[in-house]
């Protein structure tokens, strides 16, 4: 709820005085704090001054201040936390059986990628295919790739979820507050958010803009974070399949015991999607490394996928080096929106 209100327009100043949230992790001198009142990062800038006119404009920046805040806090309030994420990503690798006991070493070499799971709506049904197939990239193509399920419907306390995400590389999910965690990522990391199909007959059409930032993917904008959206289609949707035309719209706004209305609409429906498009923001965006990604060109980047996905928040190269809002000398978070996508075809 916390990073709900700052990405909705509350101050920061809010946001850090509220309240000092403890983990609930037995036993109790063990205990950790996740975020700490202990000072101000200045007001922001609302989601309304952060127009689509300006998002450029090196003033909109709000959660980019605010992420360095976050986790410098929590580096200086639990400095052991890298050794607790190096381990938390052994477990990974060793669950899967992608290293053995002998492995001594920091991870670094590996790519940890957690796609979110909800457990009473908007359920990723085939989320254990995807996973099977995005593994396959290590026992095939050898890349040093695992995937993960993330579902913070299943862990008790904030620190659990900090462990969670801060052992990631990068995250993926479709739009919805199990992506707001993603604040929780290390520097640098990568999100990936998945665009319901939202034909124009049902309302609900800016959970799939491409034109600017979703109201989700407004928290990431001009942050360290790399930030793609991923427009899904019909297919996705597993309700009305062999219906065409007319007789597709009026199966899906069918409403009764037998009706498929509430299940359709997007905040409730459970969802599909193809795992190639996934493996292949995989392959293209996350495991290339930062040396390479800082000296990428934003031609080039943009290029390695297709029109389906949509470059909320990216960094890289420009040629330019004079706009954006910078990062470091050579890279720059960059804006490319796309014209929001015909979800009826």
């Amino acid at each position: 709820q916390t990073f709900e209100n700052n990405r909705t327009g509350s101050s920061n100043k809010q946001l850090v005085r509220n309240h000092a949230y403890k983990s609930m992790m037995p036993p109790v001198e063990n205990l950790k704090y996740t975020l700490w009142p202990t000072g101000d990062i200045g007001a922001g800038t609302s989601r309304l001054e952060c127009s689509q006119s300006n998002q450029n404009s090196r003033e909109c920046h709000a959660m980019g201040d605010f992420r360095k805040f976050l986790l410098s806090n929590i580096m200086r309030h639990y400095p052991s936390v890298k050794d607790d994420f190096v381990s938390h990503r052994r477990q990974v690798l060793l669950d899967k059986g992608f290293v053995d006991e002998a492995y001594r070493g920091d991870t670094k070499e590996w790519k940890i990628i957690g796609l979110t799971q909800r457990t009473y709506r908007r359920t990723w049904l085939n989320l254990p295919e995807v996973i099977d197939v995005c593994d396959e990239l290590h026992k095939v193509s050898k890349h040093n790739v695992a995937c993960v399920e993330v579902n913070v419907e299943k862990t008790k306390s904030p620190m659990e979820q900090l462990l969670l995400h801060g052992k990631l590389d990068g995250l993926i999910g479709v739009h919805g507050a199990q992506l707001t965690q993603a604040i929780l990522l290390p520097r640098n990391a990568h999100v990936l958010e998945l665009l319901p199909w939202i034909p124009n007959y049902i309302s609900g059409n800016w959970v799939q803009r491409r034109s600017s930032p979703t109201p989700l993917g407004v928290i990431f904008h001009n942050t360290d974070l790399n930030h793609l959206g991923y427009s899904l289609g019909r297919d996705s949707v597993p309700l009305c399949e062999g219906e065409e035309g007319e007789n597709l719209k009026k199966c899906f706004l069918r409403k009764g015991k037998k009706g498929n209305f509430k299940k359709f609409l997007w905040p409730r429906r459970d969802f599909n999607v193809n795992p190639e498009p996934v493996v292949k923001y995989i392959e293209k965006v996350v495991i290339p490394s930062e040396e390479s990604r800082n000296m990428t060109s934003c031609d080039e980047m943009r290029g390695r996928l297709d029109k389906r996905f949509v470059w909320y928040n990216i960094w890289c190269d420009d040629g330019i080096g004079s706009t954006g809002y910078e990062i470091n000398t050579v890279a720059f978070a960059k804006h490319f929106y796309d014209s929001d996508m015909d979800a009826t075809k």
